[in-house]
């Protein structure tokens, strides 16, 4: 009887746990399908900015306005001290154990240290706008910087509480559409110059950091708890976690934009343009990614805290296999219509370097996609200091093969080195996570995903391809409808 009770008991106790687990799967699903539609518009969005600065600007403005601003994210980066990942991580683990008391200590120790380092930089920028080609872009945008990481600090403090609603609402939605009207007003009114552009990109970030502020402080009223039972999280605590994370978020950026900013130092601006504009449908990865990612942070952190390893490698795999259904269509397109790519913002772009920047970075990023937000993973596991040494080792890859590539092979050797730092971004860490913890991406689900949309994108459409670009857009479309109706036919399990 005894034995009996105790096989009752362990049953219970299994199917709470897997009915937990659906849960958490449906939670982050419902919080990855709003990030998507958000993600789906900053994409688009952020293309469409591109194309329009291509389209209003010469070569040359156009590379000026990307070198900034890409000077500015990464600014951005370094001044955000890794708050975002900090906030998200702590205050997600502190709401899941019932000490929402200990909050408000977590959000002094990251929004404060984070608002004066980002004044600090700006003045910093403001100093140094005279060592670049364009002075007066870099002066713009150092007045915004500490509204852009006051927006991305207190948004990441609202995805704690495992809302993901203000960001997409505040930042994808609202700050893109802001950016994307005064770009287009700009441009239909013949007015756009490299100054004008970047001020329509960059004067949207201050309401948005108002926006967040006021949502961030509303919510927190709500969960503060009786003053009478003090709770508080260490400065050494948060900061243990957070700091690495700091370097890892700028030496991540930096494999991202550096790249650009190398082209037009060592290359010139015009190449820098080109090369931009060529790796553009990048962004429809990195924010399909990103999306995913900000859903399933919080619940990962969760899940780790709480000793559930399962849920954490059902998080992990099911949101790779989101990521690859979503993505590696987007890529397989882009490389087969590579010209038809190019040519949406201009003649001038479309030429043999620009289309082998496609092709080298396709692979790569496909390869990324398959690796599923590993990144994420392993820093809600606690190993930001891990994090911080793979991105590290990435980062040096990239600056390595640019010094070494760039100066004779111009873009193609850019593309090359960052394609060698993503593999290397990605091989580490997921490396560290399956020998570690046992979490990897390759689940079921992720294998079909992979299976489905490495077969219907990547056998047709290529074997039509010598009968001219039409037949590969008909196979390619052929190739979407049978993607869309699998997607609906398995919905239920994705």
């Amino acid at each position: 009887m005894a034995w009996g009770r105790a096989q009752l008991a362990s049953l219970t106790t299994s199917a709470v746990a897997e009915q937990s687990g659906r849960e958490e799967l449906r939670g982050t699903a419902r919080g990855g399908l709003v990030n998507l539609v958000g993600a789906a518009v900053s994409g688009l969005g952020g293309l469409a900015v591109t194309w329009l600065a291509a389209v209003a600007l010469s070569p040359a403005e156009a590379g000026a306005f990307f070198a900034a601003t890409s000077v500015f994210l990464l600014a951005g980066a370094i001044a955000r001290l890794g708050t975002p990942t900090g906030l998200v991580y702590w205050v997600a683990r502190l709401h899941k154990n019932g000490r929402d008391g200990a909050v408000g200590s977590v959000l002094r120790l990251g929004l404060w240290p984070a608002a004066i380092v980002s004044t600090a930089t700006a003045f910093g920028l403001l100093l140094a706008a005279p060592m670049f080609t364009h002075p007066d872009l870099v002066r713009l945008l150092a007045v915004f910087l500490p509204a852009s990481v006051a927006m991305e600090a207190l948004l990441a403090a609202t995805r704690g509480y495992r809302l993901m609603g203000p960001s997409v609402v505040i930042d994808k939605l609202g700050r893109t559409a802001a950016q994307l009207i005064g770009l287009a007003a700009i441009a239909l009114a013949g007015t756009a110059s490299a100054l004008t552009i970047t001020f329509a990109w960059v004067v949207p970030y201050l309401p948005a950091a108002l926006a967040a502020g006021w949502y961030l402080l509303r919510r927190h009223r709500r969960s503060r708890p009786d003053p009478g039972f003090p709770d508080r999280v260490s400065a050494r605590a948060f900061w243990g976690f957070t700091a690495p994370r700091a370097a890892a978020g700028v030496a991540q950026l930096g494999l991202q934009r550096l790249d650009i900013i190398m082209v037009a130092a060592l290359a010139g601006l015009g190449p820098a343009a080109v090369y931009t504009v060529a790796t553009r449908f990048v962004i429809v990865g990195q924010m399909v990614s990103g999306a995913v990612g900000q859903s399933v942070q919080p619940r990962a952190a969760a899940a780790m805290a709480a000793g559930e390893p399962a849920s954490a490698r059902a998080l992990y795999q099911a949101s790779t296999a989101w990521i690859v259904a979503l993505t590696w269509p987007v890529y397989m397109s882009v490389g087969l219509l590579a010209d038809w790519y190019l040519r949406l913002f201009g003649g001038e772009y479309v030429n043999g370097d620009a289309r082998l920047v496609v092709w080298i970075l396709v692979p790569a990023m496909m390869f990324s996609s398959a690796c599923g937000v590993v990144d994420s993973m392993l820093a809600m596991a606690g190993k930001t200091s891990w994090q911080l040494i793979d991105v590290s080792i990435s980062l040096l890859v990239n600056v390595g093969l640019n010094l070494a590539l760039i100066p004779s092979m111009g873009v193609v050797g850019a593309a090359i080195a960052w394609s060698a730092a993503v593999l290397v971004n990605n091989l580490i860490p997921l490396a560290q996570l399956w020998r570690t913890f046992g979490l990897h991406p390759f689940g079921a689900l992720t294998r079909r995903a992979l299976l489905a949309t490495g077969l219907g994108f990547g056998v047709l459409p290529p074997a039509v391809m010598p009968l001219g670009p039409l037949w590969t857009t008909a196979a390619l479309a052929a190739a979407g409808l049978a993607w869309a109706v699998a997607l609906l036919r398995y919905r239920t399990r994705i």
